[in-house]
């Protein structure tokens, strides 16, 4: 598994209502506390702005109850 470092590309989980109907949104690691604790910046697909502070890796977004996780894209 790589090491999040700033700058990178992860997926969070995003709220639908702003994100033009999708649950899963990038975000852009802007500070790394360790391995597994980041903060993003989310992209969202629409005007609103989003900042996430120690979020939590996880292996996948399926099943997630709570919006502060993050896990890496899948690789095509």
């Amino acid at each position: 598994m790589p090491k999040p470092s700033l700058g990178r590309v992860v997926l969070v989980p995003a709220d639908p209502a702003v994100n033009n109907g999708a649950d899963v949104a990038p975000a852009i690691i802007t500070r790394v506390w360790n391995d597994n604790v980041v903060n993003v910046r989310v992209l969202l697909d629409s005007d609103a702005v989003q900042w996430r502070t120690s979020v939590s890796y996880v292996d996948s977004l399926d099943d997630v109850e709570h919006t502060h996780c993050w896990t890496w894209p899948p690789r095509v």
